[in-house]
């Protein structure tokens, strides 16, 4: 971080004095008293089973240079020396953000930020754009899941004097977030990955969905321009008319940057873009094809060139969680157990029937969360799909997902077929039980969840014929292997 003056934050957040102002710099940010080092700044947050204020001595015994709070907390012994400066705000989450504007504007002339929302992708676009960008100039991007009111400010914190760019995923589960951390980042180049079904009880619909997306152009920079997919009509037409400049992507040929002979491989995708430029990603998911067509746009939008980006994306890892391959003791295992909505999971389940394989494909779900009214439709929905689809056995877990399984029952498919567990933890337990040597099981469901304990347990798998009869399953076909030639929808 770019040392701040203490004056320079009072004077930012509009703070009242509750200690002497003291002479100083402020070389860091933090949230958590546990972390702070020298020199930092803590904010003292509070959340459901947490009160910063409770813990400001440890903030000033670790080193703190200054501390913002927005209680009338009395003024702990060791400040009153004046070793440490105590701000009074309104509202400590909101300081937190005005700050982290404040910090960006001190940058605006050194330093491009990429912001990054979307149903689906925004995480894996994220960290393509970083990978491809990192190879040619020094940046930063949004560590873990920090795309809330909180992680976005701690995210710009991470910039350093030196950086070039920064890339920064902005989330939602309800109205008028995404636009409130679009003004806090003030992005130069502002991605929409997907418009869908997701966070649909903050959201209400589709259409909520997508205005709350676009919003993510109210902190747009002037000179800034949209990268977006091109997917949902409703989403282009309202960019459009808000007259932004905008970079469309996807497989549709009228995008400005477009993917071509699309070739899936077990676990490897490749592509040609409209220029004739050849893209190679070492991972599985068609839909990865739309994410680097994503991080394609940004960065040459910050002068990379075709070949520089495919160069880069061609030694890309996959997002754990994320459309992971792990090939363990002859099984395939697909982890795209971080979440779900019901347009990642058709996705999914796409990926799982494309393989050609002599075992099984097995198909784990989980709940689909915070859908509102519309879940049991969608979990419903999905129940017939994976009936038609090339799935061997479902396995579910969750109440919702069991309307998954009652769905693909109604549809069709074999009773023997299908298992329902309660708990992941449970299914855990089970599931080395039930598979065998070849089968590709695919692992997809919401965060709460837990799904990454199944795929813990799957990676211990050693091999050979399940030991327990739990349950019948249906006679696998063989199928040759090899790279086949996909469509994706446009």
């Amino acid at each position: 971080m770019k040392p701040l003056l203490i004056d320079e934050v009072k004077q930012a957040l509009r703070a009242k004095l509750k200690t002497e102002l003291k002479k100083g710099l402020i070389t860091g940010v933090r949230t958590d008293s546990r972390q702070v080092k020298a020199g930092e700044l803590f904010v003292a947050l509070r959340g459901e089973h947490f009160d910063g204020h409770e813990f400001l001595e440890q903030a000033i015994a670790n080193g703190a240079r200054a501390i913002v709070v927005d209680r009338n907390v009395p003024v702990p012994p060791s400040a009153k020396n004046g070793a440490v400066s105590i701000l009074k705000v309104d509202d400590c989450v909101e300081a937190l953000g005005s700050l982290a504007r404040f910090y960006r504007r001190q940058l605006l002339r050194s330093v491009r930020v990429i912001a990054v929302t979307g149903s689906n992708g925004k995480t894996t676009t994220r960290e393509m754009i970083y990978h491809t960008l990192s190879k040619y100039k020094k940046g930063h991007r949004s560590p873990h899941n920090f795309n809330n009111a909180v992680g976005v400010p701690l995210t710009l914190f991470g910039i350093e004097p030196d950086h070039e760019f920064v890339v920064v995923e902005i989330g939602t589960n309800s109205r008028g977030e995404v636009g409130a951390l679009s003004r806090i980042v003030e992005p130069d180049v502002a991605v929409i990955t997907h418009v869908g079904p997701t966070h649909l009880e903050g959201l209400g619909d589709i259409d909520g969905v997508s205005v709350e997306k676009v919003s993510i152009v109210a902190g747009l920079r002037d000179h800034g321009v949209v990268v977006c997919g091109m997917e949902h009509e409703g989403t282009l037409e309202r960019l459009q008319a808000l007259g932004q400049p905008l970079i469309t992507f996807g497989v549709n040929p009228a995008a400005d940057v477009c993917a071509q002979k699309v070739v899936w491989e077990q676990g490897r995708l490749s592509f040609e873009t409209n220029d004739g430029c050849p893209v190679h990603l070492p991972m599985g998911g068609v839909h990865n094809v739309k994410n680097a067509l994503a991080a394609l746009a940004v960065s040459r939008r910050l002068g990379l060139t075709n070949q520089q980006v495919a160069y880069a994306l061609a030694d890309f890892a996959a997002v754990q969680g994320r459309m992971h391959y792990h090939n363990v003791n002859n099984i395939v295992i697909i982890d795209d157990s971080y979440n779900a909505n019901p347009a990642s999971m058709d996705a999914a389940l796409t990926e799982l029937c494309q393989h050609r394989q002599a075992g099984r494909r097995i198909l784990v779900c989980g709940d689909m969360c915070e859908l509102g009214d519309a879940s049991e439709a969608y979990h419903r929905a999905l129940g017939e799909k994976v009936a038609s689809a090339s799935v061997d056995l479902l396995l579910t877990v969750g109440p919702q997902a069991a309307l998954t399984a009652s769905a693909a029952l109604e549809s069709g498919m074999g009773k023997s077929r299908i298992q329902r567990a309660v708990s992941s933890k449970r299914l855990a337990r089970l599931i080395k039980s039930m598979i065998r040597d070849e089968d590709v099981i695919l692992v997809k469901g919401s965060r709460a969840m837990e799904l990454e304990q199944v795929v813990e347990a799957l990676k211990r798998y050693r091999g050979g014929r399940p030991r327990v009869a739990r349950m019948g399953v249906g006679q696998s076909v063989p199928h040759a292997p090899g790279a086949r030639t996909v469509k994706l929808h446009v």
